[in-house]
């Protein structure tokens, strides 16, 4: 009975844990050896405080909990330090749910995470529950390894198929999707290289373009060389004399590949290639070309849920910007890429991460602190980088909810970390260069690796990783999906949706709002988010019944979950 309640989100601790805790002669864990020094505060909440009704308190309960900043009306803190490396369980901030892997920063990112409604394992359950990750390549990152190192998880062999893992971190095969369950999660979603493939990309965003032509006007216009070399010939010709585009690989990354291409350039047709207008007017810093490297996180498609990571990289050209004919060869101009640049003479390596603004690369914190230096609004830049990450999130988003049809029993055990890369003009409009899957996470420098670290032990915290007993696992029948009336959701509210909702419904707030209260600091909900929800429904090519009944939650403005809890 104490584990059940344990798993239901019960605070309690174990008989044996609160025994070694009041007792005088405090035994070493037989696993690490190290002592748990455990105390829990209960806080009381600020209306209690101020003396505010009971009415006023619940109406404020019920607004915190929409917003995803309460669950309940205590908090517990667990105040003692952890020993490293021990697994810590994050309780749940809402019934009826399951607990998942609280992930510690690792001393590298020089940060804390708060550890609010989370405990540490017992010694029984670190046995039980036997937390493993499945990392795949032979030279895996270090920041991944570090992050689930530190969370107490143990790396298993990838080629060992019978290994039963709580994530894997690669490119699954067919056979891996198929035979995954519930509790597992792995970090790419089938189909996502209909976002990261530079062709795949135009080709999504592009039909969205002809029909939206002033919501996607961020992407520079494309011409996929296997269908529109003659367009482009004819666009060439046409052009003035100081026209340049750039010439990519459909599916390449780190500069390879890259070319700039003027009015006389000879262009052979090549199916593996595409032809991009070049954005001749960049925004400069210090002289020099930049771009933004912005990390977002979709951790579902439907519903949606997309994540942007507050902080990210700045990487800067190695030679100051020119148009100039005579410079179209130097790849040091017009280039940003990390790989490229790091082969230039004039590259400036980090040395320091406390020193965000020195070098070829900078931290985004630096970068705002340099546009509020020159009168740049960054608050305002960085809403429009929002805005354009998640219009192209909802362009590819009929694509990729096509290959999820095949597996709808395990689409909530997908999740991905996607790699922006945003270009400013001078008028400060962002541009959208191309996205890109499995952004490298190499740490070539004290900043990469402070900053990469931070993002992954917060990507793996905000999915929830659920605590699953291996030994004692049954596998269930896959969840039914009913037939949903969407028409009807403008009709539910908090009187009447516990006979409008069906189980499948309040699982799918409740998950919601349980993820949004895990992103902590790092990450910012761009969608499904209360204030801007309904701003982009409209845009979306197909009305979907859950992104539909999330935006009449924040629209009732009344917490439905408590009655069903």
């Amino acid at each position: 009975m104490r584990q059940k309640l344990q798993l239901k989100g019960d605070i309690s601790l174990s008989q044996s844990v609160i025994q070694r805790r009041n007792s005088n002669q405090r035994q070493k864990s037989p696993i690490q050896g190290r002592r748990l020094f455990l105390s829990h505060v209960i806080q009381t909440p600020l209306s209690q405080q101020y003396g505010q009704t009971q009415q006023q308190q619940q109406q404020q309960q019920q607004q915190q909990i929409i917003q995803g900043r309460s669950h309940s009306q205590s908090n517990v803190v667990f105040q003692e330090e952890v020993p490293q490396k021990w697994p810590i369980i994050q309780l749940p901030f809402l019934k009826n749910t399951e607990p998942t892997i609280f992930f510690q920063y690792p001393p590298v990112c020089e940060d804390k995470r708060p550890m609010v409604n989370a405990r540490p394992m017992t010694e029984e359950e670190v046995k039980k529950y036997q937390l493993t990750c499945k990392v795949l390549g032979s030279a895996p990152y270090k920041c991944v390894l570090t992050s689930f190192d530190w969370a107490g998880f143990k790396r298993i062999d990838e080629d060992d198929e019978d290994e039963e893992w709580n994530v894997q971190w690669g490119i699954g095969n067919k056979t891996t999707l198929r035979n995954m369950n519930r509790y597992q999660k792995i970090n790419h979603f089938p189909g996502c290289w209909n976002m990261g493939r530079k062709d795949l990309l135009w080709i999504n965003l592009s039909k969205f373009k002809r029909k939206y032509p002033k919501e996607y006007n961020f992407i520079p216009n494309t011409y996929l060389l296997q269908y529109d070399y003659d367009r482009f010939l004819m666009a060439q010709e046409s052009a003035q004399k100081d026209t340049l585009w750039i010439k990519k690989p459909c599916a390449d990354s780190r500069g390879r590949g890259i070319t700039m291409i003027s009015k006389k350039s000879k262009v052979k047709k090549d199916k593996n290639f595409l032809i991009m207008d070049y954005i001749y007017n960049p925004h400069l810093i210090n002289g020099y070309k930049y771009d933004l490297r912005v990390y977002v996180l979709i951790s579902c498609f439907d519903p949606l849920r997309v994540y942007m990571y507050k902080d990210g990289l700045v990487r800067f050209a190695t030679q100051k910007y020119s148009t100039n004919s005579k410079d179209l060869t130097k790849r040091y101009i017009h280039l940003t890429n990390f790989a490229v640049n790091k082969l230039s003479p004039n590259f400036v390596k980090n040395q320091n991460s406390q020193k965000d603004d020195e070098g070829s690369k900078w931290s985004h914190q630096a970068y705002r602190k340099k546009l509020d230096e020159l009168g740049i609004n960054s608050r305002e830049l960085f809403m429009r980088i929002k805005d354009v990450v998640l219009k192209t999130c909802i362009a590819t988003e009929p694509f990729m909810l096509d290959s999820n049809a095949k597996s709808q029993e395990h689409r909530n055990g997908y999740f991905e970390l996607y790699g922006f890369d945003v270009l400013i003009d001078e008028n400060l409009k962002p541009w959208v260069l191309e996205v890109n899957v499995s952004p490298s996470l190499n740490s070539s420098s004290p900043l990469d690796k402070k900053i990469k670290t931070s993002l992954i032990s917060d990507v793996l915290h905000l999915v929830g990783v659920p605590l699953w007993d291996k030994n004692n696992y049954k596998i269930g029948s896959p969840p039914k999906y009913n037939q949903r009336n969407i028409k009807e959701i403008s009709n539910i509210n908090t009187s009447n949706c516990l006979n409008k909702l069906s189980q499948n419904d309040f699982n799918m707030l409740i998950h919601t709002v349980e993820e949004v209260k895990r992103k902590g600091k790092n990450f910012s909900c761009i969608f499904p988010n209360p204030k801007t929800i309904h701003l982009y429904m409209d845009l979306f090519e197909f009305p979907r019944y859950n992104n539909k009944l999330i935006e009449r939650f924040y629209q009732d403005r009344c917490n439905w979950l408590s009655r069903f809890n």
